[in-house]
């Protein structure tokens, strides 16, 4: 059940009353002007083959595959790896983007082989679309953008697409268009606020994901994939 707000504005107002400031609460917030915005310049005039050059670097250090491919051949490059780490059931987000490359037809050829194939969905109880995560050995999405700079991918929750999806199966495979490769944060961040200035309903959780998750004891024994899928895949498609 949603809960209900009373007197917003009035209680608003006299918070504003007591502080001494007359403006109204609703009234816009004016950014100021840096001087200086090392956050933009930083990285800001890599070429796009540069900040795939950086991309694969940084994901060396964040125990992350990347592999390259066009978009007529990703399914195809998809199907052999998941061949090669052994194969099982898969969970998707509901993304155009697949329909879009022809990830179908291969998600098809696999159900017919006898493997499960599921994606995040809508009509299904939110307990039932998790249930099917845990027993999902990949898990497949795309990212909204990426960041060159420290091997991030940024994904928003959506109803195609829960949190769940993200942490639960072994295999994380995430599709990275080339074209959404950004230098930093500040580039996708500003992204998605504009996007809602535009009108764009806000989202409801965004993840920023480097990799699998690392975990250290007192004497800093790393351990990759702890709390989350043990091993993080980023399959690269040239799409410009």
């Amino acid at each position: 059940m949603k809960g209900t707000i009373s007197h917003r504005e009035s209680f608003l107002s006299h918070i504003q009353h007591q502080l001494g400031k007359n403006s109204s609460p609703s009234a816009s917030i004016q950014r100021p002007a840096w001087k200086h915005q090392v956050q933009w310049d930083t990285n800001g005039s890599l070429s796009k083959d540069e900040l795939v050059e950086q991309l694969k670097k940084q994901c060396q250090q964040i125990h992350t595959r990347v592999v390259e491919t066009t978009p007529e051949k990703a399914p195809s490059v998809l199907r052999l790896l998941m061949t090669e780490y052994g194969e099982g059931a898969v969970m998707t987000s509901c993304d155009h983007r697949f329909e879009q490359y022809g990830f179908s037809p291969m998600f098809d050829s696999l159900q017919r082989d006898g493997i499960s194939i599921a994606c995040w969905n809508t009509d299904l109880s939110r307990e039932e679309n998790i249930r099917q995560a845990e027993q999902a050995k990949y898990a497949v999405v795309f990212s909204d953008y990426t960041l060159a700079e420290s091997g991030t991918v940024v994904l928003s929750s959506h109803q195609g697409q829960g949190r769940a999806l993200h942490f639960l199966p072994m295999m994380y495979i995430v599709c990275i268009e080339k074209s959404s490769i950004v230098p930093r944060m500040i580039q996708a961040v500003s992204a998605l606020n504009r996007s809602v200035e535009e009108g764009e309903q806000a989202k409801g959780a965004i993840h920023f994901i480097s990799g699998p998750s690392n975990s250290a004891d007192i004497e800093m024994n790393l351990v990759v994939g702890v709390h989350g899928p043990v091993q993080a895949i980023y399959l690269l498609i040239d799409d410009e």
